[in-house]
C-alpha cells in the first residue's frame, strides 16, 4: 500500500508540473510567484478526491519527519525545488549563502508540508484560509531565501575589512 501511495503523490506532482509548464506565462514568473503557482495548482489537484487525500495527510501528521508515504515526493519536490533555487540565485531574488543555503530545500519542503496539513484541516469556506496560509507562507520563505538586511551588513563589514588592510 505504501508504494501506490508514493506513486499517488509523485503522480500529483507530476501532474502539478505539467499544469505549470502548459501554462505559458509560467516561464516568465519569478521563482517566487513559481513556487506560489506550483503550490496552489498542487492544492487544486488534490482538491479533485480532497477526502482521499485530506485524510492521508491527517493520518500522517505526526510521521511526517520519518514518513516513508512521503518519501518520494520530497524527493521529487527537491529536484524541482534545487532547479528554482538554481534560478532563483542565478537571478539574484535568492541569496547565494555558505552552509545555510544547503537547507535552502528543507526549509521550502518543511513550508509545503505545513501548507498541506493546514489544508487538510482546512474548515473555511473554500479553504479561503488555506489561501491565505499559502501567501503568507511562502512569501517568508522567499523572504528569508532573498538577499537582505543582514547580507547587506556582512558584505558591507567584509568590504570594510578589506578596505582596511
Amino acid at each position: 500500500m505504501d508504494t501506490q501511495l508514493q506513486f499517488e503523490w509523485t503522480s500529483v506532482l507530476d501532474k502539478t508540473l505539467e499544469i505549470c509548464q502548459e501554462d505559458e506565462n509560467y516561464s516568465h514568473y519569478s521563482v517566487r510567484e513559481k513556487m506560489l503557482a506550483f503550490t496552489y495548482t498542487f492544492l487544486q489537484t488534490i482538491n479533485t478526491n480532497e477526502e482521499k487525500y485530506a485524510t492521508l495527510l491527517k493520518n500522517q501528521r505526526f510521521l511526517f519527519f520519518k514518513n516513508t508515504i512521503l518519501s518520494e515526493l520530497k524527493h521529487d519536490f527537491n529536484k524541482h525545488m534545487d532547479a528554482l533555487i538554481f534560478e532563483g540565485t542565478n537571478s539574484g531574488e535568492i541569496q547565494a549563502r555558505p552552509f545555510i543555503a544547503n537547507y535552502y530545500n528543507q526549509s521550502v519542503w518543511n513550508a509545503f508540508l505545513s501548507i498541506l496539513l493546514f489544508w487538510a484541516n482546512d474548515k473555511s469556506e473554500n479553504k479561503e484560509n488555506t489561501d491565505v496560509m499559502v501567501e503568507k507562507t511562502i512569501h517568508f520563505v522567499f523572504d528569508l531565501l532573498a538577499p537582505n538586511a543582514i547580507d547587506s551588513g556582512l558584505d558591507l563589514i567584509q568590504n570594510f575589512l578589506k578596505l582596511r588592510k
